[in-house]
């Protein structure tokens, strides 16, 4: 029996990384020095996160080469992929073109959707999400875009001082915005993440 179509929407992936984003983040104000693999191993504990709260498997390195894929009993769900350096990579080609896996005594299917996670310079914000879209145009399925963007800087060794968390749906029906939150925990003054990682 197939998962209710309402289960495991763009909606709810988005609601549950920009909380996980938040949770264990791999640097501070103090402990400046997060690299690019901490990031990574940072999303990719994430989305294993939103698999398992989602009743789902998470499969890492899947079909074609997939960061991550999430997968029920029916096949898989959702595709996965993630990018340091920015949206203009391979990353969206083979998001767009994947393959759905799923048990033989069962008929292939679609994906419910595909999630992709990058990050863009805030002066290269919009530029950003128009290459997105284009490039998502007459896709088989919605894709869920999450957009941190960042300045750059010297005080943290990535160089890059994060400012928003942005997530946007584009499907058929165009572009659905849903919201943006700022990308650093010390940023979110009425939560509790202020005094533990000022």
């Amino acid at each position: 029996m197939p998962l209710p179509s309402q289960w495991s929407t763009p909606d709810d992936f988005a609601a549950l990384f920009k909380y996980f984003w938040h949770r264990d983040f791999p640097t501070n104000n103090v402990s400046v020095g997060a690299r690019r693999v901490d990031w990574t191993i940072h999303i990719g504990l994430i989305v294993r996160s939103i698999g398992d709260l989602m009743g789902l498997a998470t499969r890492f390195e899947r079909g074609g080469r997939k960061d991550a894929v999430l997968r029920s009993r029916e096949g898989d769900e959702i595709a996965i992929e993630w990018e340091w350096n920015d949206v203009y990579g391979n990353e969206l080609a083979k998001l767009k073109k994947h393959k759905s896996w799923s048990p033989p005594e069962i008929q292939a299917k679609s994906l419910r959707f595909a999630a992709f996670a990058s990050y863009a310079k805030s002066s290269d914000f919009e530029a950003s999400r128009e290459f997105v879209g284009k490039l998502w145009e007459g896709a088989d399925w919605p894709l869920l875009l999450i957009l941190v963007t960042y300045d750059f800087t010297k005080k943290f060794r990535t160089r890059r001082d994060f400012k928003d968390l942005n997530l946007f749906v584009y499907g058929p029906n165009g572009t659905r915005d849903l919201g943006s939150i700022p990308a650093a925990p010390w940023n979110l003054e009425a939560t509790r993440w202020p005094i533990q990682l000022g």
